[in-house]
């Protein structure tokens, strides 16, 4: 991964964080599937990647947990928490969504890119 586009992901973390802090985030309209955890969203976003088609993704993370904890989620939130991870050689953008409703959170997360630690270059 580029030393540009690190600083861009890190950037886009950044900026929405100190806005928030200062309270100017307001709901917005979300249409997207949702997890009760951040280990279920990146379950359900390594399948994504994977090639499983959406209903299948989210049948497969809520058939291993044992109840329903990904669905389709339509209404308003608040993203509360983004942050990168590191999952089984797979890097993953997780946003921790707060429910406008309830108050109730709620995470996404999409695949980024495999991940190689080596790649990357110290003060380039």
């Amino acid at each position: 991964m580029s030393i540009k586009l690190t600083f861009a992901i890190l950037a886009s973390l950044v900026l929405p964080a100190a806005a928030m802090a200062q309270g100017q985030v307001e709901p917005q309209k979300l249409n997207a599937v949702l997890c009760k955890t951040e280990s279920q969203a990146i379950a359900f976003a390594s399948s994504m990647a994977g090639g499983q088609t959406e209903p299948m993704a989210v049948n497969a993370v809520n058939k291993a947990s044992g109840s329903e904890v990904c669905g389709r989620y339509i209404g308003y939130a608040v993203v509360e928490i983004e942050k990168t991870a590191n999952h089984r050689g797979s890097l993953f953008m997780l946003a921790g969504l707060r429910f406008a409703e309830d108050g109730k959170l709620a995470w996404t997360a999409s695949w980024v890119t495999p991940f190689n630690g080596a790649k990357l270059e110290r003060g380039a």
